[in-house]
Formats: structure tokens, C-alpha cells, sequence
């Protein structure tokens, strides 16, 4: 397991992060359906066999990203930085289906301080990808507000003021 990050100056672009795996059964799949996305080829396995874009049941996105952002948060490893995020970009390449092993990893693609406050923004790449395969079954880029330890530099407005 890797150590929580101390602020946003101890990242850099191309550094990833793995968090482990799940795999979902049927039943969760389908009580999570049930409960907040509530389509036939989450909820019925028979609909599910029928309908042509899957071929039978498959996990909801937003359950898969809802098990990988666990995964995420549960490791640590962002605990001390993490200040929330403005956005997130996701796509579903592939199904997801049951009992499926996906393994969640991070990659840092751009990193920008803050000028004016203890703080930076990154871009980072979540992405689960099936085990059996390693077919991406979900990807997402968000923007994420993370804490500096060192303070920002003093801007030369701010400088001259002193």
C-alpha cells in the first residue's frame, strides 16, 4: 500500500496509484439498480439476455464508478490533501458484468499550482480495468483540489505591499 500523499508538491505527471480490485455478484448489481438506476439490463437478467446492446446483465456505471472512487478514497492515500473536485469526465468503454474482477488505478496527468493560495489542481486519470482481459471498463478524468504544504509564493503585487 502506498503511503498518503503529503501535498500537492509531492506529485508529478505520469505517477500512478493501485488501489486493489472488487468484483461485483449479480444480486448487488442488482439492488443497486433497483435503487438508483432502475433500467432492464441492470435489474433483469431474462430483459437483460434480450436486450441487444449487452446480451445480459450488466453493472451500472454509475455503480462501477461508485465502487472505484471507494476503492480510491478507502486506500488513504489522498486523505490528508484531498479539498473536493470541480468536474468529472467518465466513460464506460466496456460491461461490466457479474463477478467480473476489475483492479482501480490512478494516473497524474497535469499538475498547476495555485498562485494565490496553499493549493494546487490536478488532473487525474481513474481507471478500472477487467482483470481477465484488462479491457477498461470505466475511465474518469476529474479535476481535483488538493493541499500544498508549502505556501504559494507571494505574488508581486503582494511582494511590493510589504
Amino acid at each position: 500500500m502506498t503511503a498518503p500523499i503529503a501535498s500537492f508538491d509531492d506529485l508529478f505527471v505520469g505517477q500512478r496509484f493501485a488501489y486493489g480490485r472488487f468484483a461485483l455478484t449479480e444480486a448487488e448489481i442488482i439492488d443497486y439498480a433497483l435503487k438508483y438506476d432502475p433500467q432492464p439490463f441492470h435489474t433483469d437478467p431474462e430483459a437483460a439476455r434480450a436486450a441487444p446492446l449487452f446480451g445480459g446483465l450488466v453493472a451500472s456505471g454509475l455503480h462501477s464508478m461508485g465502487m472505484c472512487f471507494g476503492l480510491i478514497m478507502r486506500s488513504g492515500i489522498w486523505r490528508e490533501v484531498s479539498l473536493g473536485g470541480s468536474g468529472i469526465d467518465t466513460r464506460w468503454p466496456a460491461p461490466l458484468r457479474p463477478g467480473e474482477e476489475v483492479a482501480v488505478e490512478t494516473e497524474v496527468l497535469a499538475l498547476t499550482p495555485s498562485q494565490s493560495r496553499p493549493m494546487g489542481v490536478a488532473k487525474l486519470r481513474h481507471t478500472g480495468t477487467r482483470v481477465a482481459d484488462g479491457v477498461c471498463v470505466i475511465e474518469m478524468i476529474g479535476t481535483h483540489f488538493l493541499k500544498r504544504t508549502a505556501a504559494p509564493p507571494l505574488s508581486p503585487t503582494a511582494a511590493r505591499g510589504r
